[in-house]
């Protein structure tokens, strides 16, 4: 063990950074003719290993870079392939091989406006290599789903009150049906502009429990001056229901904006109209006069006041809009995308803030396999928040990719995707889970499948009165009831 630990020893000794450096220390011509050679063979690792140590050694010039781009690219990395072409196109601009094959690094890879600011700048007889032109209208979208609510139907009619309870309320989410239609236009070469119209249309129910004393009267008994009526006072509890629909109607503009560097600007505005018929409860008190007595002598009845409890229920037809106003930044550093954003809304009579933060991974510099993991900041008066959102995609095939996202926190009158969904029902938002498939056919369409999974918290309030002064307390208390919703989104999308 010795005889072999010496010789292991005096072996490190001898690496001393000093000497590690010299052992890798390369020139001009050794990168010059070792990459060209690697490149012939096709040793594409090979080639942006040597690449990499020259470049740190402040070696850098044309077809080094060619070669790295060039190799990269047939790995299909195409986010570093991308880099060292744009490096390359600085000591040559006129090459249109170049060109093409930074065109495609760009496209593989959705980078639309850089492919089409390359595609404007090429001279004319470059511009022949690469098929870069985009009309007007860049691609048309629709898509259509259906929820499915555990809430739907009351079956058991649960209570909505507690013992010393008069009144209970809830409002519940039945199934419901969602509609998207949407365009992209190419504004220019750096602007792009997204229209949306969604249509939603909610089953609701609102379940109502109310209790009230009620004066019973369980018989009359005769006696030798008269009648005595004997009234029982118990309180009964009744229950109603009305089943009717909530209409939503959202109009959709966001701009994306494309500057140098790898900087986006996009600004953002979603407006909602929601109609439905509300239904109002209101009780009052009437005072009846009960018999109490007959009395022989003088043939005369004797009554007592009583305070009765009249519930009524009117429905009127409601309407009110919200708007949610947004502005995203991102900026790209290599295999990352690092985004901001904010936004300010007004939603269900409330004012809401968003502050966030995203990163996106890349780790292979392509499509095959991308990560986003999003950090938001909801603050809506008092009530402050921590959101957080992963999304994880990846290539399955050719023609196939499988992406899947989980958000935590309640994202009630919250907003994700810069204010391109918004979250503007009563119930509360547990968590969320979704999975997705999309399909390539062709070069222009594209399917998609979705489903999604919502843990969400229906509301029930309920009054009660103060056992002090028999008075009802004007603020309601509130109970959280768990549930569930299933949704399955088909779409299609055709890119001009």
């Amino acid at each position: 063990m010795i005889k072999f630990l010496i010789p292991l020893i005096f072996t490190l000794l001898l690496l001393t950074p000093e000497r590690l450096k010299a052992s890798t220390t390369v020139d001009y011509k050794t990168v010059d003719e070792l990459t060209y050679k690697y490149f012939l063979e096709k040793k594409w690792d090979s080639v942006i290993i040597l690449g990499k140590k020259a470049l740190h050694a402040d070696i850098d010039f044309y077809y080094l870079r060619v070669r790295m781009g060039l190799a990269y690219y047939e790995k299909r990395e195409y986010i570093p392939a991308g880099t060292h072409l744009e490096k390359a196109r600085k000591f040559e601009a006129d090459d249109p091989v170049i060109a093409d094959y930074l065109y495609y690094s760009y496209l593989f890879t959705n980078q639309l406006e850089e492919a089409r600011l390359l595609q404007a700048s090429l001279p004319a007889k470059a511009k022949n290599v690469i098929d870069a032109k985009k009309g007007f209208v860049d691609a048309l979208s629709f898509e259509s789903g259906y929820t499915l609510s555990s809430n739907n139907a009351l079956k058991d009619k649960p209570s909505l009150m507690e013992a010393d309870s008069i009144y209970g309320e809830t409002d519940v989410y039945g199934n419901y049906l969602y509609e998207h239609l949407g365009m992209k236009f190419n504004l220019s070469n750096r602007i792009g502009l997204t229209l949306a119209y969604n249509y939603l249309n909610f089953s609701k129910t609102k379940y109502i429990q109310y209790s009230r004393i009620e004066d019973h009267l369980d018989g009359i008994a005769d006696s030798s001056w008269g009648q005595y009526y004997h009234y029982s006072f118990p309180r009964v509890i009744y229950d109603t229901s009305f089943r009717y629909n909530v209409n939503q109607h959202e109009v959709y503009a966001s701009l994306s904006w494309y500057l140098n560097g790898g900087i986006r600007i996009m600004p953002a505005f979603h407006l909602i109209y929601v109609s439905y018929p509300l239904v109002s409860a209101s009780a009052e008190e009437v005072t009846v006069n009960d018999t109490g007595y007959y009395l022989n002598e003088g043939q005369e009845y004797v009554t007592f006041p009583f305070n009765r409890t009249i519930y009524t229920f009117t429905r009127s037809d409601t309407s009110f809009s919200n708007y949610f106003v947004g502005l995203a930044l991102s900026k790209k550093f290599g295999r990352v995308n690092i985004g901001i954003s904010g936004s300010y809304s007004n939603l269900n009579n409330k004012k809401q803030k968003q502050a966030g933060a995203s990163v996106t991974w890349l780790p292979f510099g392509n499509l095959n396999l991308y990560s986003t993991t999003s950090v938001t900041g909801f603050f809506q008066g008092k009530d402050k928040r921590f959101l957080f959102s992963e999304v994880l995609g990846a290539k399955i095939t050719s023609w196939c990719w499988a992406e899947g996202s989980f958000n935590y926190g309640d994202y009630t009158n919250a907003s994700i995707m810069n204010g391109a969904v918004v979250y503007n029902n009563s119930d509360v938002i547990d968590y969320r889970a979704s999975g997705s498939l999309y399909f390539l056919v062709g070069k222009h369409l594209q399917f998609s499948l979705l489903y999604q999974y919502s843990r969400k918290e229906s509301i029930q309030y309920y009054f009660t009165t103060n056992p002090a002064t028999n008075e009802v307390n004007t603020k309601p208390s509130t109970l959280f009831v768990p549930y569930n919703t299933n949704t399955i989104i088909g779409g299609i999308t055709w890119k001009l």
